[in-house]
């Protein structure tokens, strides 16, 4: 892994682009670190990226090609069910194997600017946080690692998840609303997994025990979603959301 520095990010990526001798079309930027100016020069840091070239396009195949020739069929990688096209239809762009090269590319860059975006918001909360940016199929994951944790998380999740739903909004607004995105920070997301499976089974024995409904805190629809999927097989309890953003809340009931 090759990394590059500078006083700003743009320096950084115009160091790497003069000494890999290619323009910022055809390279991949990771933004590692972002620069700080510190007090008085103490706690400076510089701005520090990764960059790489760019994963060059498959050659296109002409329409009449791919019809005449059964060895360019057998090449191309089984197509979704769910993705159905006639003669006259473009080419598909996405496979059973996850997007193609071209979207992963197209997805890998939008995370690296919505995570530069991120990383501004955090720096102007006056938190002092490093960030890691991670790309599959069409999720994105941005770990972030502080030593203020828990003025990121905040007090039940809420500026993290604030800052996620920030996130969502961004990708939606650049019209990549097919991606999904997880904010973490020192684990946060896998601990209160476990709490939510916990308070899910706990409520439920109480549903049983009592005969009344119990409702829950308000919480994020992924969160909801979680308590949802840990009762769905459970014989005894259901469970249904109530009440509109942002203080939609699980009702868990007898069955």
């Amino acid at each position: 892994m090759t990394l590059y520095t500078s006083e700003t990010v743009d320096g950084a990526i115009q160091n790497a682009l003069q000494q890999l001798q290619l323009d910022k079309s055809q390279v991949e930027v990771t933004v590692l670190t972002q620069p700080r100016k510190g007090f008085f020069g103490i706690g400076a840091r510089k701005a520090k990226v990764e960059v790489k070239p760019a994963v060059k396009d498959q050659p296109e195949v002409a329409d009449h090609q791919i019809d005449e020739t059964p060895s360019a069929m057998d090449t191309k990688t089984t197509i979704e069910p769910e993705i159905t096209t006639d003669s006259e239809s473009k080419p598909v762009t996405e496979t059973t194997e996850g997007p193609t090269v071209d979207r992963q590319a197209e997805y890998r860059q939008v995370a690296t600017e919505l995570n530069q975006y991120l990383s501004e918001i955090v720096s102007q909360l006056g938190i002092d946080a490093t960030s890691q940016v991670e790309v599959k199929h069409r999720h994105v994951t941005i770990n972030f690692e502080t030593e203020q944790e828990g003025l990121l998380i905040g007090k039940h999740g809420r500026t993290i998840n604030a800052l996620q739903s920030l996130a969502q909004v961004y990708l939606n607004h650049k019209r990549f609303s097919k991606l999904e995105v997880t904010l973490d920070v020192a684990s946060y997301r896998e601990r209160r997994e476990e709490t939510l499976t916990r308070l899910a089974e706990n409520m439920a024995r109480e549903v049983v025990a009592t005969g009344k409904p119990v409702y829950l805190d308000p919480m994020p629809s992924f969160e909801r979603k979680q308590i949802h999927s840990v009762l769905a097989d459970n014989e005894h309890v259901m469970t249904y959301s109530a009440g509109t953003e942002p203080k939609r809340a699980v009702v868990i009931t007898l069955r």
